[in-house]
């Protein structure tokens, strides 16, 4: 299992790919806390503009189903 304990994924309920992600991280037993903007506040020191987004310490890391698969299974 990838070291995910620092990592926040940021989902939208307007995503197209956030339920693959979300399938994913379940099927692959990967535990990230999930924040949905569309329910949920976040403080970020910028803007969200395309989902899903991958967070780690305050930084963006990746965005995109694929990008965020590819990430974490490099991790």
């Amino acid at each position: 299992m990838p070291h995910t304990k620092s990592y926040q994924l940021f989902v939208s309920n307007r995503c197209t790919c956030c339920d693959k992600i979300l399938s994913y991280l379940k099927d692959e037993k990967i535990i990230i806390p999930t924040t949905n903007v569309d329910i949920e506040e976040y403080n970020l020191p910028f803007s969200l503009t395309i989902f899903p987004a991958l967070v780690k310490e305050k930084q963006l890391i990746s965005y995109g189903c694929d990008d965020i698969i590819n990430h974490l299974k490099l991790t």
